[in-house]
């Protein structure tokens, strides 16, 4: 691990933490919208689907409620059963059970949107971002989108390797992405945010095709080897200057737990070591919510069926956490944080 990540003492300049101060909503909570999306289709490991239900049980509901927040509950949406992967003709599994279930998701969240509520999707796994985004960007002007995850899920269906479209959202929601066909069940589906709208926090398992057309785009990439270099604080304020320079765009957190390190988050179904820490995804989640300016949320790839039963709980009440914090939950952090002197390496940059 680099050695600055140890030594340095990272927080926001003063000027944005000002500013950042200023935005910060002072009185009633705005209303939620909640709904559990217990899909799997877009990959290929199952107990995804169970996520939803079993932050439930772990009293999720009950924590938001505590936060002051009056919720509208859809529940868990009725999503098909997949038994065996189909595969298109565009080697991509599941494209029209996949769509189908973005399809409503995106209408869910486009009318929770134009009520004025913050919308809260809990998977499932990434493909469902497809919908909630969708939705959102839909009745939404100046959309910044912030992607908390260990990989790019830019992939398309030409230059995907395992045809599973949860490594696949971002390339249906961003303009310029190259030989996109029509895929079955996305007819619906169009772009719906330009490049400079996106920043990315916690990358380390990137394909060089994806490296490619992030750089071709120019999106907004950080690493865990930059969050090494400059510390959780500095990449942050750079990730949220990029998609809400004026301090005064919308924005949806799509945050997916295989970025946090598999220490913190172990029941997810591609974990890569070398993530973030507790600390540093609680301090994204901290300076998003300070904004003001959330108003959207995805929290996906809990897998209850990966792990030991104390690996499944350490990964519901770290998720948990994560909501809570996203949602106003007061941290006990006051400036970013230092992480544990740890030797281990990260697997890859930009």
């Amino acid at each position: 691990m680099n050695v600055t990540r140890i030594v340095h003492r990272w927080r926001l300049r003063p000027i944005v933490a000002k500013k950042i101060a200023r935005l910060c909503h002072s009185g009633k909570k705005q209303d939620l919208f909640l709904i559990g999306v217990p899909f799997s289709g877009g990959q290929p490991r199952k107990g995804v689907e169970e996520g939803p239900v079993r932050l439930r049980k772990q009293g999720l509901v009950r924590k938001i409620e505590k936060l002051g927040y009056k919720i509208t509950d859809f529940g868990e949406m009725t999503v098909p059963h997949i038994e065996n992967h189909n595969i298109s003709r565009e080697r991509v599994k599941n494209s029209v059970e996949c769509g189908t279930v973005a399809k409503k998701l995106a209408q869910e969240i486009a009318k929770a949107t134009q009520e004025g509520k913050l919308s809260l999707t809990i998977g499932g796994d990434h493909s469902i971002a497809v919908g909630s985004v969708f939705g959102h960007a839909s009745v939404t002007r100046n959309l910044g989108l912030l992607w908390v995850d260990a990989h790019m899920d830019i992939n398309s269906p030409a230059t995907t390797k395992t045809g599973n479209i949860h490594g696949m959202p971002l390339s249906m929601l961003i303009e310029g992405i190259p030989e996109f066909p029509s895929l079955p069940g996305y007819e619906w589906c169009s772009p719906c945010l330009s490049p400079r709208d996106i920043a990315y926090i916690g990358l380390r398992d990137v394909e060089p095709q994806e490296r490619d057309i992030c750089k071709h785009l120019g999106i907004a990439a950080y690493t865990i080897d930059d969050v090494d270099k400059d510390g959780i604080g500095v990449i942050i304020e750079k990730a949220l200057e990029k998609i809400n320079p004026d301090g005064n765009r919308p924005i949806h957190v799509s945050y997916d737990i295989d970025s946090l390190d598999p220490k913190e988050t172990p029941s997810t179904g591609t974990p890569v070591r070398g993530g973030l820490t507790l600390d540093e995804g609680i301090y994204i989640a901290q300076i998003v919510a300070q904004s003001g300016c959330l108003s959207g949320i995805d929290v996906v790839e809990f897998n209850p069926a990966i792990g030991t039963e104390e690996e499944v709980l350490k990964t519901a009440q770290n998720t948990m956490k994560l909501i809570q914090i996203l949602l106003g939950l007061e941290s006990h952090l006051k400036e970013a944080p230092l992480p544990p002197v740890d030797d281990s390496e990260a697997s890859s940059g930009l």
